[in-house]
């Protein structure tokens, strides 16, 4: 089975040393939430049109795995393919280290070693992000197939990424569809963030 966990924002590796960018959070904290709706505008789009999301409290383990095989069969051996392609990835990177004549011996060392020590890191990484690309594109296979017009979430930064997540595949997407992210009050006068499709 797939295992997904927390590692932690971006590396930056060089012959200085090993730097992580707060700014790029890693994947892990967004699946959730990205499977939720998934799951749910899947269940919830044929009886309506509109789509509400409550945030439910679960592990994410425990629905990882369920949910992306009900939607795309193979997931599991394209994710493995994906992090076996990032694994070769970090070779040309340590490759072209090695033949970069503006660094000493030891810079390069350095900078490899750092390579090496943060390999396992930076596969999770890699692995967390493509499952979450993964639900991405099933989530927009749904919307296409559903017409769903409207998803609608509570406001949180989790939601809030997610849903400019799924803005960004419907306008790069073929054929491309217009979106739009918007901030407003409900009702009840909670703030929410809207998807609008169309």
């Amino acid at each position: 089975m797939l295992k997904v966990q927390y590692v932690g924002p971006r590396v930056e590796i060089s012959n200085h040393g090993v730097a992580y960018r707060k700014s790029k959070e890693d994947k892990y904290v967004y699946l959730m939430v990205a499977l939720e709706i998934l799951k749910n505008i899947d269940n919830d789009a044929e009886r309506k049109k509109l789509y509400s999301h409550d945030l439910e409290n679960k592990a994410l383990e425990e629905v990882l795995h369920s949910i992306l095989k009900c939607h795309e069969s193979g997931v599991e051996e394209k994710v493995k393919e994906e992090g076996y392609q990032y694994e070769q990835k970090m070779l040309q990177e340590i490759e072209t280290i090695q033949n970069l004549p503006h660094l000493t011996d030891i810079d390069k060392e350095v900078w490899i070693k750092n390579i090496e020590l943060m390999k396992v890191y930076r596969i999770q990484r890699a692995v967390n992000k493509r499952c979450y690309i993964h639900c991405i594109q099933n989530i927009i296979q749904v919307i296409k197939n559903k017409q769903i017009q409207e998803i609608t979430t509570p406001f949180n930064k989790s939601f809030f990424h997610v849903l400019n997540s799924i803005r960004g595949a419907l306008i790069a997407g073929k054929p491309s569809l217009d979106a739009k992210v918007i901030e407003e009050n409900n009702k009840d006068d909670h703030m929410i963030v809207k998807l609008s499709i169309g």
